[in-house]
């Protein structure tokens, strides 16, 4: 029981917040019966949220349950008034986020002035190898993981914007980032640029990647590159002492 409930949930994420039951069973992959006895129960536990228009979405119960996860806490808790800060310098979005199997956890983030297409919402997923942030928790990762999504494929996908890259360019981007504790991601055609930097704790494991992204045209990766390794640095800290840190030196490279 406790398998499908978890099923049921996973079938939400950025672009179905809100499914009708039909397609929420076909999504989770249970009986029609059966999810709907499931989704019930669910709702009246606060997890589920019932529409009026009978469209069934994540409850609040479930984000207060979630807010608990120590990950979640003590990242957000410490690295927060670094992203106000970094928005505030930079003016560009960025994001805060954690390596989940193959995939990056958005744990938190805030907007720049730029109307950007950054699709990632606090919450959701976004891919390891487009993208500067989880290039960062790519390389922290296994060694053997990498090698594993590339002998399936599984890792980015073949757009105009972001085509698939070759598995040895994948390699290199990742050693890169490995020696220089920096992942910038500028696509042919894409309208943007994202620039990526390591978290770690107390123990220099990286815990987390503080992204970047703003418009290609015009982007200076030289003159963001000092105020995010400044970033980055503070964040370890604060991490690293368990509260908040005093603003970063921005003027520092």
């Amino acid at each position: 029981m406790l398998r499908r409930a978890v099923r049921l949930l996973a079938a939400f994420d950025d672009d179905h917040r809100h499914l009708a039951l039909g397609a929420l069973a076909v999504r989770a992959g249970l009986p029609l019966s059966t999810a709907s006895r499931l989704a019930a129960q669910l709702v009246g536990l606060g997890v589920l949220d019932r529409a009026r228009d009978g469209t069934f979405g994540i409850g609040l119960r479930l984000w207060e349950i979630a807010s608990l996860a120590e990950t979640t806490v003590s990242l957000r808790g410490a690295v927060a008034p670094l992203l106000d800060d970094l928005v505030a310098v930079t003016r560009h979005h960025v994001q805060l986020v954690v390596r989940d199997g193959e995939e990056g956890l958005v744990l938190d983030r805030r907007d720049g002035r730029d109307p950007l297409p950054v699709h990632y919402h606090v919450g959701g997923h976004l891919p390891l190898v487009p993208t500067a942030a989880g290039q960062v928790l790519l390389a922290a990762a296994p060694r053997g993981l990498v090698e594993e999504m590339l002998a399936r494929g599984t890792y980015g996908w073949p757009t105009v914007e972001c085509p698939r890259p070759a598995p040895d360019e994948v390699r290199a981007q990742v050693t890169e980032v490995r020696r220089t504790d920096l992942a910038v991601v500028r696509r042919p055609a894409a309208p943007v640029v994202s620039l990526g930097v390591p978290v770690r704790d107390r123990t220099g494991q990286v815990v987390a990647a503080i992204g970047v992204v703003l418009p290609a045209e015009g982007a200076s990766v030289p003159r963001l590159e000092p105020v995010l390794r400044a970033a980055a640095r503070a964040a370890t800290r604060a991490v690293s002492a368990g509260e908040k840190e005093r603003p970063p030196d921005w003027s520092r490279g």
